[in-house]
């Protein structure tokens, strides 16, 4: 278990470097390199404007030079200099600094991080129980009205897009019918009750939704499992039925289903982008987009780093799981 543990937690350190490397190449060298300067004095800034502000900046040091300054910050923190003074600190992990809003990434990334934190896990506990359930509830009743009316069901949201069900939804649950309470970030920190009702809209209008997405998924996932040699042989050894069905086949399923779990729960942290700009909350994903439309690329490659770490996690998360619900995964 523990050769296991660390082959994993190596791998995904070694994804995590590739992917500081990766980021910090493709926005802060080649044509990205001089994005800052034309942040600040515009797109019809000169050549020599644009090398005075760099150097100003200290953004015309070599490249392994800013790198090597770059990963410090990551670790301990760093000052942010303009002509050889101090303009602001980045405590660490330090993503960047953001000159158009003066101030460090990480700050911005940690303000508007609760936000997205508290709508997909929020949601998590609707849409992963009852995704699970529903997709064992039609495979086990394969072919049954209830099976149809269940794939018929997910077959129509999942084709259609997510922001249109998500506006949809909003309009008439929320602000016509008043069966679900306004949407609004409160610390849950400062009040519980307040951050609980102000998601509770997002998270059952989320959650439904992405349970309707995995109900094909685990229905055909039982249906294959139900068919296996193991599953018969239990059922003419004379064990019930409900423990063939909820004791060995989904056993069976859950690995599977954990694996699309990690990857949508990483992307969905990564980029919560429909949901918060639906629903009005100042989450990471809307972040990212105020930084696409300012061309504010320290914060672009703060928040593309932040998002990889989650998906990152996800998965390391999903392989140590493996273990607990699928006993035939080798610890190797």
């Amino acid at each position: 278990m523990i050769v296991y543990l660390a082959r994993r937690l190596l791998l995904a350190a070694s994804v995590l470097v590739a992917t500081i490397v990766l980021t910090f190449g493709l926005f802060f060298t080649g044509p990205a390199k001089d994005a800052v300067a034309y942040q600040l004095c515009g797109t019809h800034c000169t050549t020599d404007v644009v090398k005075a502000t760099n150097h100003r900046l200290g953004l015309d040091e070599p490249v392994i030079n800013q790198f090597g300054t770059y990963l410090k910050g990551l670790v301990a923190g760093r000052e942010i200099k303009s002509n050889g003074q101090v303009i602001g600190k980045c405590d660490a992990p330090c993503l960047g600094w953001s000159y158009i809003q003066s101030q460090s990434v990480t700050t911005m990334v940690k303000n508007a991080l609760p936000v997205t934190l508290s709508i997909v896990f929020g949601s998590m506990l609707i849409f992963v129980p009852l995704g699970l359930l529903l997709g064992v509830v039609s495979g086990r009743n394969r072919g049954s009205p209830l099976d149809r009316v269940l794939v018929g069901t997910s077959q129509v949201i999942s084709n259609v897009p997510y922001y249109a069900v998500a506006l949809i939804l909003n309009l008439y649950l929320i602000f016509q019918w008043h069966l679900l309470p306004g949407t609004q970030y409160v610390p849950i920190s400062q009040d519980f009750g307040g951050w609980f009702k102000g998601f509770l809209g997002i998270w059952i209008i989320f959650g439904l939704f992405n349970a309707m997405l995995y109900v094909r998924f685990v229905r055909t996932f039982m249906i294959n499992t139900l068919s296996q040699d193991y599953v018969r042989t239990a059922r003419s050894k004379g064990i019930s039925e409900r423990k063939v069905v909820w004791g060995h086949a989904l056993r069976a399923t859950l690995a599977p289903y954990l694996t699309l779990l990690g990857l949508d729960i990483g992307l969905s942290l990564a980029g919560a982008i429909f949901t918060e700009q639906i629903f009005n909350v100042q989450g990471l994903g809307q972040l990212a987009i105020r930084s696409l439309g300012q061309s504010d690329l320290p914060v672009i490659a703060g928040t593309v780093l932040v998002g990889a770490v989650f998906i990152i996690l996800a998965n390391l998360i999903v392989d140590l799981l493996y273990v607990v619900v699928d006993p035939t995964v080798k610890l190797t």
